[in-house]
């Protein structure tokens, strides 16, 4: 049986709708090995929207059920705060400190950056 390479994916910009497909379509990408842990490093996000969030949930149901998960890595403030007012935080795990989360031989996959300008 081949080992399940765990990995880590930076984000970084702007996460909305418009950078959902992409979030989706990498997500899905690694899920697709039953067992992986995905650290989704978040220390390069300047915003981020509800429809970009309910992605990620998604995404981590769907690793729980094929016996993996999905961690969020150096979540802004303003990232945490809105998983909790839309009460997905009961959904997606999110390390306390950077480093909680052990991932025996992290990679990193790619990272998804947004297309949207930044606006001040």
């Amino acid at each position: 049986m081949a080992e399940i390479e765990d990995c880590v994916l930076e984000l970084g910009g702007s996460l909305d709708a418009r950078s959902t497909p992409e979030i989706r379509t990498a997500l899905h990408d690694l899920l697709s090995a039953p067992g992986r842990v995905v650290v989704l490093d978040l220390g390069a996000v300047t915003s981020a929207d509800v429809v970009a969030l309910r992605v990620i949930a998604a995404a981590s149901r769907l690793a729980a059920l094929r016996g993996g998960r999905i961690v969020l890595r150096s979540a802004p403030a303003p990232v945490r705060r809105l998983l909790t007012v839309s009460r997905l935080a009961r959904l997606v795990e999110v390390e306390r400190t950077p480093g909680d989360v052990h991932v025996p031989r992290p990679r990193v996959v790619r990272g998804v950056t947004s297309a949207t300008p930044e606006t001040a």
